[in-house]
Formats: C-alpha cells, structure tokens, sequence
C-alpha cells in the first residue's frame, strides 16, 4: 500500500474493531486473530497519519480521528455490501425480511424507498410494520429496525442512518388568525399540538416542553402522521419533521429560533451479520437514504409552496400578506 492509498480492508477492520471495542472480539467476528486484525489497523493508521483509537479499562475508544472516520467508512461498508448482494447473489434472494420503523419515516420514506428492492428482488418478501415503544428486534419480532435511540445494550450491528431537521410549523388559517408569533415568548399563548404524554417512549421527541415551559398541548397524538394532520387543519403549531412538512403547505414558524435535530439508527441483530437477506435490504435502506439525504435537511423556502419564478413581478409571491414568507 503507497503512503497516499486506503484499503478497503484496513477500513473494515478498523470499522470491526470500533464496534466490537476490543482488537480480540474484532478478531473472533471476522474469523481472524488478533495479530491480523492489529497489523491492519497499524496500515491505515500509518495510512492516514492518525491514531484511531486510544486503549482504556474497558478496550479500545476512537480518538477523535477516529470518531470522524466511523461514518465515513459505514458508508464504505454499506456501498460494498450492496455491490457484493447486487452482483454475486446467485439467482436472487428468497424468503422474508421485516423491517420496523418510527411512523414518521416509516409512512414518509420507507413506504416510497421499499417498493423500488422488491422491482429489484422479486423473489425476496417485504414487510413494513410500526416499530412499537420498545421494538423486539432481540425477540425476532422484527428483522431490522429503524430507532429514534441509539441503544446502549445488546449483540446488534448499528449504524446511524441519517440525521434530521425539525422545524415549528403552522397552517396558514392558523397565522391568519392568530398572527404570526415574533419571539419564543409569544408562543406560550398559543396552542400547541403534540405527542400523548403517557405514550412518548423518548424524551428526545418531548419538543413542547424543551421550547418553552408554559406551552399547553391542547391536540395530543400518538404519531406524528396525525400531528400533522392536526397541525394542517389548524388545531395548533407543531414540531414536525422537515421532511414530511416541506411539501405539506404548512408554514414554519421562527426557523431560526425554533430548530432542532435528531437521527435515526439501523439496527439488526449481530447473529444475521452473515444474513445475505438482512445485508441486502439493510444495505439497500442505507444506500436509499443517503441518496435522498437532501430531503432531510430543512431549506427556508421549503413550505409546500411553488418558488418564486426570477422573472414574476416581485408581489407575486407576497399573496396571503404575511404569512408567504418563511
């Protein structure tokens, strides 16, 4: 290898070990020893003139260096899985694979991305489910998982999939009769719509209250399909993804004030690593999505409206006064 050339192999064992966070058990997960796996991190680190990880009580953590390389070789990883279940299956795949998702990304993404694998794989069956409040991915419940949380325990394979934009969103009869709020102090006046308390299986969703403490949800429900529906028919303003509200017709409200992020993680269990089913649709689900990876960020002309033609008059996009802006 030249000093200015990466190895795919030095990538995955350096993305094996990250996992595994001992050189020993990355060993043992890809039927190699430890002096393999330890002369192939030694490569890419002389490769890329960086130390990758620092030793610890408990094993191997990622330096910073490191850190910055994991997502950058799952990409890698997800690529080559995908060229590897595309061209060298013999004869297509067979059998079932189900797969888990938040209501949000399952109903706005997956339910639009899956279709196009089973045109691809005719022989192999899809099936699409709600991940409930606590997903049995260890019970077999679902094959592969989509998880708002990464989790902390377990034999799963993990990768973050993607991160995500949330923005405050208002129908328009909403701003028209109420006014558009000028300030995170307005909005505590106004009513709110949200998740069911008891039903809200991470506070990383609980928005209401991290934008202001006196905020009353006045529309509670336990997805977010039917928080937008609410927010759509004027029932209040809504924390809503961005990627199910840009096309919605729905207006953001203080998108520079009221933003926040989160992610979304692919999960599968660490004995169906090997699994040429799991790998294909998991590949093929992480590929899809950073192909759309546009669609997840927010964009302030993104509120369901057509842009402005360059050429029209400059009234023609002030229609509706104040709330044509974003």
């Amino acid at each position: 290898m030249t000093e200015s050339s990466l190895d795919w192999n030095d990538v995955r064992f350096f993305l094996e070990t990250a996992r595994a966070g001992r050189i020993s058990r990355a060993g043992k997960r890809l039927g190699v020893s430890h002096t393999t796996v330890a002369r192939h991190i030694a490569r890419i680190e002389s490769a890329l003139r960086n130390r990758l990880f620092e030793p610890g009580s408990d094993g191997l953590t990622p330096t910073e260096a490191g850190r910055a390389l994991i997502p950058l070789a799952e990409e890698m990883e997800a690529r080559a899985v995908a060229i590897r279940d595309l061209l060298q299956r013999p004869g297509g795949l067979r059998g079932r694979v189900r797969v888990g998702a938040p209501d949000g990304f399952g109903n706005a993404v997956l339910s639009r991305m899956l279709p196009e694998l089973c045109a691809q794989e005719p022989d192999l069956t899809l099936e699409l489910v709600p991940v409930p409040a606590m997903h049995k991915l260890w019970n077999r419940e679902v094959d592969i998982a989509v998880s708002l949380e990464r989790p902390e325990t377990g034999r799963v394979v993990m990768q973050r999939l993607t991160d995500y934009d949330l923005r405050l969103y208002a129908a328009p009869g909403f701003i028209d009769r109420h006014g558009r709020p000028d300030a995170r102090a307005d909005l505590a006046a106004l009513p709110f719509v949200g998740y069911v308390d008891a039903l809200l299986y991470t506070r990383e969703l609980d928005f209401n209250r991290l934008i202001h403490p006196d905020i009353v949800t006045r529309y509670k429900a336990a997805t977010v399909q039917a928080q937008l529906d609410a927010v759509r028919a004027g029932a209040g303003l809504g924390v809503l993804p961005c990627f199910m509200a840009a096309q919605s017709g729905l207006v953001p409200v203080l998108p520079d004030t009221v933003a926040f992020r989160r992610a979304y993680w692919l999960l599968y269990s660490e004995d169906e690593r090997d699994n040429p089913r799991i790998r294909r649709v998991a590949g093929f689900i992480r590929a899809a999505t950073q192909d759309r990876a546009a669609l997840f960020r927010f964009t302030p002309d993104a509120t369901g409206r057509p842009a402005r033609d360059p050429a029209a008059p400059e009234g023609a996009a002030r229609r509706g006064g104040r709330i044509s802006g974003s």
